[in-house]
């Protein structure tokens, strides 16, 4: 049963790196981004939206490894931090600057990347715990080998 919850969480996050991609997508096709429509700030030449679109590509990058070497701590801390920056530039954005405003886009990413955090942070402790070893590992060994002589003995007869 954990291993299918393990890839139903992996599937989730390959759901929000897709996500982000298509932000990024979004934001090379169009001229303005969602964090750039309240400012009035954006020029002809709109910085702000390819720089969101390489940092949507660098996220979404950072989740796919995530899903894929879920086993391995070090790409899990990547990914938490991927979002964890997405989740507080959201939030500095709208709460502190008050350069956006709180609307769909800006509050489902949030809620998103924060179901995504808390499920990094901590479905793979669970899931992927190691199997209990044993105390005895010798007599174990003996039981299984004398259950293995009983069966050949009833063969051989």
């Amino acid at each position: 049963m954990d291993q299918k919850a393990l890839y139903a969480f992996r599937g989730w996050i390959a759901f929000v790196a897709f996500m982000d991609l298509g932000n990024a997508v979004r934001s090379y096709i169009e001229k303005r981004s969602y964090l750039g429509e309240i400012t009035g700030l954006l020029s002809e030449d709109a910085l702000l939206p390819r720089v969101l679109g390489v940092y949507s590509i660098l996220k979404a990058v950072a989740l796919i490894h995530c899903t894929l070497f879920i086993h391995y701590k070090p790409v899990v801390s990547l990914g938490e931090f991927a979002l964890l920056i997405t989740i507080l530039l959201h939030f500095s954005e709208v709460f502190y600057f008050q350069s956006i405003a709180p609307t769909f886009h800006v509050v489902f990413q949030s809620i998103l990347n924060g179901i995504t955090l808390m499920g990094l942070v901590f479905l793979p402790k669970r899931l992927l715990e190691p199997t209990p070893v044993i105390e005895d590992e010798n007599t174990e060994l003996l039981k299984q080998a004398n259950v293995f002589k009983r069966r050949r003995n009833k063969k051989a007869t």
